[in-house]
């Protein structure tokens, strides 16, 4: 009777085999922990109003002409954002004319995050100081972004959102 062979791994093997497996756990950790902030969803129906707005001085509010069952709206911003990381908040301009007929929510999106939006922007008023949303200050370290505002529009008499947004190409700087 012939004797049976014991196969066994060469010892090059099985530490080829424990590098991989360490290789492939070093991998599972980093995509579990490298995973972007979770994008913040526009709302459906227009949030409550932005408490940081304030009346835009001389504004007549007199209104656009628009098409039964849509919306007109005017603009005006500041293409700069300026972020302080200290106290969290974005100072920025962007105002909702009287002229407007829309709600408006505005974000500041940089590379597809969301780091602030505010609260509902009547027609007549304005904004030049947001808050960061939570967690959004440990995404950023100082220096230059460029970025977008993201304006979302809502019907001031149902809250429902409005089919189209606007994206505004925006620089964002980031200072401690």
């Amino acid at each position: 009777m012939e004797k049976e062979k014991k196969k066994s791994i060469p010892l090059w093997g099985a530490v080829l085999l424990v590098v991989v497996a360490a290789i492939a756990v070093c991998v599972a950790v980093w995509a579990v922990f490298s995973q972007p902030a979770r994008p913040v969803l526009a709302p459906d129906q227009a949030p409550a109003q932005e408490p940081a707005a304030e009346s835009i001085p001389g504004d007549s509010g007199e209104k656009l002409e628009s098409p039964e069952g849509g919306g007109s709206v005017s603009l005006t911003y500041s293409r700069d954002v300026t972020i302080d990381l200290s106290d969290e908040t974005a100072m920025l301009y962007f105002a909702n004319p009287g002229r407007s007929n829309q709600d408006m929510v505005l974000q500041v999106v940089i590379r597809d995050n969301v780091i602030v939006q505010s609260g509902t922007l009547a027609p007549g008023n304005q904004v030049q100081s947001l808050t960061l949303l939570q967690d959004a200050a440990d995404m950023l370290s100082p220096g230059s972004y460029e970025g977008n505002f993201t304006v979302l529009y809502y019907d001031p008499d149902t809250g429902e959102k409005a089919m189209v947004n606007t994206e505004i190409p925006l620089t964002i700087t980031v200072q401690e």
